[in-house]
């Protein structure tokens, strides 16, 4: 989703050579960018940004008539005040004072020519994908201003409901200064890990020790991203009334399986004990209700026990009561207090919503928990002591039966030693990135670069074994791809790798023939994992 949004910015380029403004326009053309204008003579920038309204500027530094630090000059004297431009400087100006010059004007980042392509691509995605999350703060602002705005106007109509007119003023505009500086503390703090140490990295006599530590920094603040953009993806799905719910049987083994096997590793780094408390037999009973919806409720309690608790254990377990299953999620942590029990559940709510909280997170994790227990047909409530610690329930309306344990998934039995993946994606970059995580296993890799090609390599190809494709491909898409290859091998599994995340494009998907649904960015340890688990990989 917000990979095509970036795709479709506006990017003016400003450079006196038509040369460079044709290497960068051939590139950003090549990499799906449509909406690009450029001009050699600064002049014209300004006169350009009023009928194109820009949402990058690719500027050079030394240029006739003006110079780029002049038409920096120019476009904060000319431009509203809250119009935000990115600039990326690209320049032959080697020398540090140009670089501490340019950015001292109002760059965003800066350049030296000759550049390499891919970093130069790199550099717009970020400081696009940053413009964006400004955009979306703004939007948010502006809501939340306008609600705040109509109620307000609703209750001073009347003279009788003054007073609680003002309380409700009041309040809404506490939670839009806490939600501001929350989202913005969420955004900016793992962008700044990741643009200023992917500069570092770049610094070819980086020390190997550091690279590593700096590395493992940058793969975290990227986590903490992903989680954030996830959660406000999630909130807003739900809020709208559009999140589908898929019921079928399961085996409550596998999920509680794979939430103790992602906090394994969070626990040991904490010293904390992660138990798991289950009624006898556990292999043998099956829950009748959406499996994806139930793993995000243990995950977002699971990550709130993580957070708040800082020695002692962590506990996850069931009990069958009646006709329901009762989950519960208890830790040894900080606990609640009784005032904070009332507003656990809100949107964008922590116990502690001061700027001095010691404690990340946009608050949204228990809101979004609450909110799929009600579309289960479920409760959700705790019990909780300050200083003690914190265990949340939540109820899940059952059929369940006793069954013979049995394999989850079924696959095709090959003899081959080397199993085939063919990997269907159009982008370079998300292709290699692919081949690095399975650079250890022991597979042939092909490559379709888009639907029309996979549908033909699938056909002629009776050595494929599985296919990682991607729903959003030119020529052919995805889904019609995954239909058309279907129809001659139906046993063929499928495995979508998409940066679309919606409950709707997970339904298409699997109309379609998909059978797995997995999200990008694609972890290396679940994808060997979906792998194994269809016998591609032992």
């Amino acid at each position: 989703m917000i990979h095509s949004t970036l795709k479709e910015a506006n990017i003016l380029i400003v450079d006196d050579q038509q040369a460079n403004i044709d290497i960068l326009d051939g590139y950003l053309d090549i990499q799906g960018y449509t909406n690009i204008k450029s001009t050699t003579d600064p002049r014209e920038v300004i006169p350009l940004l009023k009928s194109f309204h820009a949402d990058l500027l690719l500027l050079d530094l030394t240029m006739p008539y003006l110079s780029g630090f002049e038409v920096m000059e120019l476009l904060r004297e000319a431009m509203p005040e809250e119009y935000f431009l990115p600039i990326l400087v690209l320049t032959a100006d080697i020398t540090s004072e140009a670089k501490i010059k340019a950015l001292s004007s109002g760059a965003s980042d800066f350049l030296t020519k000759p550049f390499d392509l891919l970093e130069v691509g790199l550099r717009i995605k970020n400081l696009l994908y940053s413009s964006y999350l400004r955009q979306q703060l703004q939007i948010q602002n502006k809501i939340l201003d306008e609600k705040v705005n109509e109620r307000t106007k609703e209750l001073v109509n009347s003279n009788i409901e003054l007073s609680i007119a003002k309380e409700k003023a009041e309040a809404s505009d506490r939670l839009k200064t806490s939600f501001i500086n929350n989202i913005s503390h969420e955004i900016r703090t793992p962008l700044n890990g990741i643009l200023g140490f992917g500069q570092i990295l770049m610094d070819p006599e980086l020390d190997e020790n550091d690279k590593e530590e700096y590395l493992t920094i940058l793969n975290e603040s990227s986590e903490r991203l992903i989680n954030t953009v996830t959660n406000f993806m999630e909130i807003s799905i739900l809020s709208s009334g559009n999140q589908e719910v898929e019921k079928k049987f399961l085996f409550l083994e596998t999920i509680l399986s794979n939430i103790i096997r992602q906090y394994k590793v969070a626990c040991d780094g904490k010293n904390l004990n992660l138990n798991l408390e289950l009624p006898e037999p556990v292999r043998t009973v099956q829950i009748y209700t959406d499996g994806d919806l139930l793993y995000k409720i243990l995950r977002h309690l699971t990550d709130n026990a993580l957070k708040f608790t800082n020695e002692g254990s962590i506990t996850i377990g069931y009990e069958i009561k009646g006709s329901d299953f009762v989950f519960f999620v208890k830790d040894s942590g900080i606990g609640i207090s009784n005032e904070g029990k009332e507003s656990i559940f809100k949107n964008f709510m922590q116990e502690d919503n001061s700027y001095s909280r010691p404690y990340d997170g946009c608050g949204l994790g228990l809101s979004i928990a609450s909110r799929i227990v009600e579309l289960l047909g479920g409760i959700i409530w705790l019990d909780s002591e300050k200083g003690v610690g914190t265990t949340f329930y939540f109820t899940i309306p059952n059929q369940f039966e006793t069954q013979v344990e049995k394999d989850i998934f079924a696959f095709s039995k090959n003899s081959r030693e080397i199993k085939c993946i063919l990997v269907a994606e159009d982008d370079e970059i998300n292709f290699v990135y692919i081949n690095v995580l399975l650079k250890s296993a022991q597979v042939n890799i092909l490559r379709a670069v888009n639907g029309q090609d996979a549908i033909n390599q699938c056909k002629n190809n009776p050595d494929i074994d599985i296919v990682l494709m991607d729903l959003k491909m030119p020529i052919v898409n995805g889904y019609l791809a995954t239909k058309e290859i279907k129809q001659g091998r139906k046993d063929l599994p499928i495995l979508a790798l998409t940066a679309y995340s919606g409950g709707e494009d997970k339904k298409r998907a699997m109309e379609a023939g998909c059978d797995e649904f997995i999200t990008k960015p694609v972890k290396k340890d679940m994808l060997l994992e979906k792998l194994a688990n269809y016998g591609i990989l032992v």
